[in-house]
């Protein structure tokens, strides 16, 4: 089963080698969508939305909201923005990992976790989530879509 979770950030960027008004710069407001599949577990769930918006939110919108693109990518088209954010997804296993450590983990989601007999080795879980498809809107009628 397929889980998405909605997030915008704002951000402003320039595009070099490009001629016309976005090689000056000028700023979004980004939409992302990042959807990941696995098996809905004993608890009714494939992912918590909550530990799945902590991932999204400590490696990219964190580095990307209110920054300068170019900082962070050199070329920071909606194609290579989007290239880069999957990237620094794509370790489902790793992202899990420190977030079940995190003794700052909410303890209704971690008792919750427990009650439902839900193995908290996230080694074991993500072998089977995966980061499935990344979507990001540059404006509202301007969109990338990848798939690793």
């Amino acid at each position: 089963m397929k889980v998405t979770k909605e997030f915008r950030f704002d951000s402003a960027h320039f595009l070099p080698n490009y001629y016309g008004k976005c090689e000056r710069m000028h700023g979004h407001t980004y939409k992302l969508q990042v959807t990941v599949e696995g098996p809905v577990g004993e608890n009714g769930l494939v992912i918590d939305f909550v530990i799945l918006k902590k991932i999204v939110k400590k490696n990219v919108l964190k580095k990307l909201d209110h920054h300068l693109l170019n900082d962070i990518v050199e070329i920071p088209s909606a194609e290579n923005m989007t290239l880069w954010i999957w990237e620094q997804l794509v370790d489902l296993k790793k992202h899990l990992q420190e977030q079940l450590e995190d003794p700052n983990l909410p303890k209704s989601i971690t008792q919750y976790l427990k009650d439902q007999n839900v193995e908290l080795d996230a080694s074991k879980t993500s072998q089977q989530i995966k980061l499935v498809e990344i979507k990001l809107w540059e404006t509202p009628n301007s969109f990338i879509t990848y798939s690793g």
